[in-house]
């Protein structure tokens, strides 16, 4: 169904045997070069440019580990001697023969950025030249797997079984790696460049893992019809005037690959399947950014549950100025920028995580945004795309009136006061929380005498029956009008059980 990439390539780093690739996993941990020494060790002082410090005060691990992080991490030169003597004839006739180090002149270079993360060895692309000199990526260059956004990325895929899994945009292959060693029966990485899909190939077989298949293509070209239990994609989705990097570039409105991913994604997700979308996308007049997503869908999109967790934001005005405070584009490029963000009706870009679960249910999608803080994570995600899904099916009433609520010591009101016949009185007040995700609603005063009472002790219905009896709710109200308020409270992360 689907080919992997050839063993022939005219990239620096060469598919070589098996029994060479399992040598090179025994042989690179005994030397200390694993993850813990490389966090240890250095820092990342400009995330943009991945330039790594040694942190100060820290000590050698070892003369093999200094070698191997100077050549891989720094891009420093070694004489070739010199990485003999250290690492032996053995580690180093290796790290030739794969193409991870190459000579010039007297001495060696690495041709590639290697790392040890998430429990993996990643080769990428460099990310800084040979000792302190400038260096130039390819277009096609493949992405670290180190870098922020991409750790962000990870932490953001589920980690429970599924049958099959395939990254798109996949770069180095981290996640569909990850997810054949932990999770998945089988899993594809699929990318348009053929540069990232030989990277991803030997990053496979340098961590030994056999239920992945790389591929190149057009987004899900290479799928030829297969369907995916979990479909993730950290897509290029930086607005850009003039394209130049495969990685960086996502068109005008930095959607370009991440909209004709949704558009598409009905023909390649299964039942109860999920699709994870790290990316930027943006409000325009009247159509909220996760609104416009259900519209990508198309006529299928009721089968579709769509959640948006948005990490940051950012107004057009700044975005149309980043290139020229960058030094990537000229000052004129500003007015361009505005002609392009006024057509497009851009009034706000959301970066962050668009979870999309095909619900295979009997009933509408539902659709949620929600704005994280800093410490929110999958687990807070995972609970409130869960506690949706109840209330899109109408079961929220019959578990809150035996649920024991409690009320977030995160949440608190604000009110604004106004001068009425000489006296102050309540104009308006909100319930805010902050964590794990921002919300604020309105609150009337009964709600306020609410939230004290939900302390863990009692359930929905004895809250229900306690605030009619004493008059604070009127003789009529019915239990589901009482849930319709606990509902959006726990929703809003106010309420727990």
């Amino acid at each position: 169904m689907m080919s992997s990439t050839a063993a022939a390539s005219p990239y620096p780093i060469r598919l070589g045997a098996e029994a060479q690739f399992a040598r090179l996993r025994e042989l690179l941990p005994a030397t200390g070069f694993v993850q813990q020494n490389l966090e240890g060790r250095f820092y990342l002082k400009h995330l943009g440019e991945a330039q790594f410090e040694v942190q100060s005060g820290q000590h050698e691990v070892s003369r093999e580990f200094s070698v191997l992080a100077g050549l891989f991490v720094q891009g420093k030169s070694f004489a070739a001697s010199d990485i003999e003597q250290e690492l032996g004839r053995e580690l180093f006739d290796l790290l030739l023969d794969l193409g991870l180090v190459e000579k010039a002149g007297e001495r060696c270079v690495a041709t590639v950025a290697m790392v040890h993360t998430n429990g993996l060895y990643i080769v990428s692309d460099r990310w800084c030249g040979v000792d302190g000199q400038p260096y130039q990526p390819p277009v096609d260059v493949v992405y670290p797997a180190v870098l922020g956004t991409t750790r962000g990325f990870l932490a953001m895929l589920p980690a429970s079984p599924c049958g099959s899994f395939l990254e798109l945009c996949a770069g180095t292959g981290i996640a569909a790696l990850l997810a054949a060693r932990n999770c998945a029966k089988q899993a594809w990485a699929f990318d348009i460049a053929a540069r990232s899909v030989h990277f991803a190939e030997f990053n496979s077989r340098l961590n030994g893992i056999e239920n992945i298949t790389n591929c190149q293509g057009d987004l899900y070209a290479p799928a030829a019809g297969h369907k995916f239990d979990r479909i993730a994609a950290h897509p290029p989705y930086v607005p850009v005037l003039e394209p130049k990097f495969v990685f960086y570039d996502g068109g005008e409105d930095g959607e370009q690959i991440t909209r004709r991913m949704i558009q598409e994604l009905p023909r390649y997700l299964n039942d109860k399947g999920l699709f994870v979308c790290v990316s930027l996308g943006s409000d325009r007049k009247g159509r909220p950014f996760e609104e416009r997503v259900r519209g990508w869908l198309g006529a299928e999109h009721e089968e579709f549950d769509i959640a948006l967790f948005v990490r940051s934001e950012m107004e057009p005005a700044v975005q149309a100025l980043n290139d020229v405070v960058r030094g990537r584009g000229s000052v004129e490029q500003v007015q361009r920028w505005r002609e392009v963000l006024a057509k497009l009706e851009i009034v706000n870009f959301a970066f962050g995580g668009i979870f999309i679960s095909r619900h295979g249910e009997n009933r509408a999608g539902y659709t949620i945004r929600r704005t994280m803080s800093k410490d929110a994570g999958l687990p807070e995600i995972e609970a409130i795309m869960a506690w949706e899904r109840l209330v899109a099916r109408g079961e929220e009433e019959q578990v809150l009136v035996k649920a024991r609520l409690r009320t977030s010591p995160k949440c608190r009101v604000e009110a604004r006061y106004a001068l009425e016949n000489g006296d102050w009185s309540t104009e308006r007040q909100h319930l805010l929380i902050d964590e794990p995700f921002k919300m604020q609603i309105e609150a009337p005063n009964w709600m306020l005498q609410l939230l004290p009472a939900c302390d863990g002790s009692r359930t929905g219905e004895d809250l229900f029956e306690m605030f009619k009896a004493n008059g604070t709710l009127a003789a009529e109200t019915t239990f589901r009008q009482f849930a319709d308020v606990l509902t959006v409270l726990r929703s809003g992360w106010f309420l727990s059980f």
